[in-house]
């Protein structure tokens, strides 16, 4: 007989089976390390990506590669009912090979690495025909036809972004060079291609676009840089070391410009609207009614305190407010805006209440604003809504605060009735007629996958879902993977509610005390979904610590989504403050239950994080044994405009931008800590890690740098190469400091 034990929610489960004798070839111990968890192809295989619906909502075209590459080609997938799902492969188009041993010269590891980072195809539309697809490669522009060969339509000069047809399928309309073209269709070729805006030079272009119902008029988004301050990153890996100038501005500084404006099919220069408020206010959202006489527009100041839902007419340019939410203390912008199906009211999101929910109001609106009404409702929030014909699909976490849900709302409101059946992350994309979703699917054990859902069904359940890709590979299922236990405990700080997820080993007995890693610390970590944290490839890096015999454990700090509005609010002004109390409180908790051995506690992030896990200990000594800051936002002046939303400007805030920049309390270190930086990185300056190293050095303090010349801010969401490098710089610093599996630390 063979036993194993498999972590389920943190308990343990014996799973016994037969085991033939005599000749049988015992099956292959699966390789728990960094070397296979980030080589290709990938163990989890590729994530599917750009799910779009045929207007027609029967067919679904996706990116995805079925061999673990990440190079992305075409599938569809015809939903017939009462037939199995099969994707069909659309394109085949040439790749460069990724090479399994590239050969030792600096060059032929450059064009092996070049050729692991062409993603092939980045988006795809559908033709109003529900027949043929547009999609972008290399430059170009090209049609295919399921099963007939791509005909290519535009050629570079110049690469073509965001092709997309007019709701007539007669012209196309791309963004070339900062500008607006647009082209006829005649057959399977395009005419000769337009330029419909002459907007583009340095620091200025189009952002966005988006067609008018009678594909007559475009709206479009024009973003304006040029305000911005020109800073210099040093690059040293070309012959002669350079400085490439970067538009990148500190908080406090002038951010860029945004106008919105109507362009004729016909030519003619914009017509901006009139929308109030500053040029430096963001747009959210920008849509036109269904009948196309109104564009509906949700925008803010850039420190979204002051936000205004309003109306323009197409005709005249004339705007009407619809709502206006005036907040000095949010901190986030969450938000979402749409037409209902008749054009007479506008459904948006707000946290006016309990949290983020789903409110109406009048599309004709006042010039004080309509008086909204709440659609959803309760303890929980939503995260995202589609309209449809047969209602509101809404993604929201009822019940559970870890998991997000599919559920269907009466458009005039209601109880709301659940879709999805499987505890995990599902992220929908509806079809036009409200009948089926396209779901991204994964959970703590099951890596993304996409899923077809039924959304009109009268009773859901399981047989209303099937399943479309299976991305893993063949040796996935020889792996294990412990489910985490999702936890809450009270912040030492206010008593305030925190929300945990706790991983332990697998061979975790509670008898004894263990080592534990706090991480990745972040905003929105506890999440029932592949990776927890999965904007980074933490799964393979978490296994193999849990693999080592340490505990993972990470926590929603303040400001984090899905725990109400006044807990996310808690981190106004508060950078390092009481989301450092959080992670301590975690800590406690962890003593307290007797998981954590005390004196092996281990803390890292990035970005973020880097702030949390240095400040945690600058201001906590002894509380960690070590840590490690990776791109590391250590000096909030130095910050993006972004975190403005907290922290206001350094002008009106110079005590509370001092305060939470850990690199002001650096003497307060007594612990290793590990620095991990690229010099890329033009979100958080390298030159900050550096001169938070040498003012360490001149301390006297336990403190390493780990430089990764070649990467930005996502150091590890690059080559592969990279990403083992720091993942194994990193895991041999924890082996050191906190002496997994009972052996000595140093």
């Amino acid at each position: 007989m063979i036993a194993r034990l498999v972590w389920v929610g943190g308990a343990a489960l014996l799973l016994t089976t037969a085991a033939h004798v005599g000749h049988a070839q015992p099956a292959p111990t699966p390789d728990y390390s960094i070397d296979r968890f980030y080589s290709l192809p990938s163990l989890i295989g590729t994530e599917p990506r750009g799910m779009t619906w045929s207007p027609d909502g029967r067919t679904l075209a996706f990116l995805w590669n079925d061999e673990g590459m990440p190079f992305l080609d075409v599938f569809v997938a015809r939903v017939v009912p009462g037939q199995p799902l099969r994707p069909q492969r659309v394109t085949r188009l040439p790749r460069p090979e990724v090479p399994r041993n590239p050969g030792p010269s600096y060059g032929e590891q450059r064009t092996a690495i070049a050729a692991e980072l062409d993603e092939g195809i980045r988006s795809i539309s559908w033709h109003p025909d529900s027949r043929r697809l547009l999609y972008a490669h290399q430059g170009g522009l090209w049609f295919v036809t399921p099963g007939e060969a791509p005909v290519r339509l535009v050629t570079p000069p110049g690469a073509v972004q965001r092709p997309t047809f007019d709701p007539l399928g007669a012209r196309v309309a791309f963004l070339r060079d900062g500008d607006l073209w647009v082209a006829d269709l005649r057959g399977d070729t395009l005419g000769t291609p337009q330029r419909l805006t002459t907007l583009a030079r340095s620091g200025v272009g189009v952002e966005d676009f988006t067609w008018a119902p009678s594909g007559q008029t475009l709206a479009i988004i024009e973003t304006d840089r040029t305000p911005i301050r020109t800073r210099l990153i040093p690059d040293y890996l070309p012959d002669e070391a350079i400085a490439t100038p970067v538009r990148r501005a500190l908080p406090g500084e002038p951010s860029e410009h945004r106008r919105l404006g109507l362009v004729a099919l016909t030519g003619g220069p914009p017509r901006w609207l009139e929308l109030g408020g500053e040029p430096t206010d963001i747009v959210f959202t920008y849509a036109f009614s269904p009948r196309g006489e109104s564009l509906l527009i949700d925008k803010s100041d850039v420190f979204v305190k002051d936000r205004r839902l309003l109306v323009a007419d197409v005709a005249t340019g004339a705007t009407r407010l619809l709502v206006r939410e005036q907040e000095a203390n949010n901190v986030s912008a969450e938000w979402r805006a749409a037409w209902a199906p008749d054009g007479r009211s506008v459904y948006f999101t707000s946290d006016r209440a309990h949290d983020y929910h789903v409110w109406q109001v009048d599309a004709a609106g006042t010039a004080e604003g309509g008086a909204p009404r709440a659609i959803t409702s309760g303890p929980w929030a939503v995260f995202g809504f589609t309209v449809t014909p047969r209602g509101l699909i809404v993604v929201a976490n009822e019940g559970r605060a870890e998991e997000r849900h599919l559920y269907r709302v009466p458009l005039r409101g209601g109880a709301p009735v659940r879709l999805s059946t499987r505890p995990g992350t599902h992220t929908p994309v509806v079809s036009p007629n409200g009948q089926l979703a396209a779901v991204l699917f994964s959970s703590d054990t099951v890596p993304p996958d996409l899923f077809v859902t039924d959304l009109a069904v009268a009773r859901p359940g399981a047989a209303s879902e099937q399943r479309l890709t299976t991305s893993p590979r063949p040796a996935f299922a020889a792996y294990t993977w412990p489910a985490p236990r999702y936890v809450t405990f009270t912040s030492r700080a206010d008593g305030a509610t925190v929300h945990g997820r706790l991983l332990l080993p697998p061979n975790y007995t509670p008898s004894r005390r263990w080592p534990v890693v706090v991480g990745s610390i972040y905003s929105n970590t506890v999440r029932n979904q592949w990776g927890g944290r999965n904007a980074h490839p933490l799964w393979g890096f978490d296994r193999v610590l849990l693999e080592k015999g340490y505990v993972v454990f990470a926590l929603d700090v303040a400001g984090s989504s899905g725990h109400g509005t006044a807990f996310r609010r808690r981190i106004r002004l508060d950078y390092g403050g009481i989301d450092v109390e959080d992670i301590h409180s975690g800590v406690e908790w962890l003593v307290a239950q007797g998981i954590a051995d005390a004196s092996r506690v281990g803390i890292w992030g990035s970005s973020y994080g880097g702030l949390l896990t240095s400040m945690s200990l600058f201001t906590k000594p002894g509380v960690y044994r070590a840590g490690i800051a990776a791109a590391p936002a250590t000096n909030v002046l130095h910050a993006l405009t972004g975190e403005q939303r907290v922290m206001d400007t350094p002008q009106q805030r110079p005590a509370e931008y001092a305060r939470a920049s850990s690199s002001t309390k650096a003497a307060g270190l007594k612990d290793a800590l590990m620095l991990v930086h690229g010099m890329r990185d033009v979100v958080v300056l390298y030159r900050d890690s550096v001169w938070l190293l040498q003012y360490l050095m001149q301390m006297g303090r336990d403190v390493e740098l780990v430089t990764l010349p070649d990467a930005p801010h996502g150091w590890d969401l690059g080559p592969r190469y990279q990403t083992r490098y720091a993942f194994q710089r990193m895991l041999d610093f924890f082996d050191r400091h906190l002496a997994p599996n009972g052996a000595p630390a140093r």
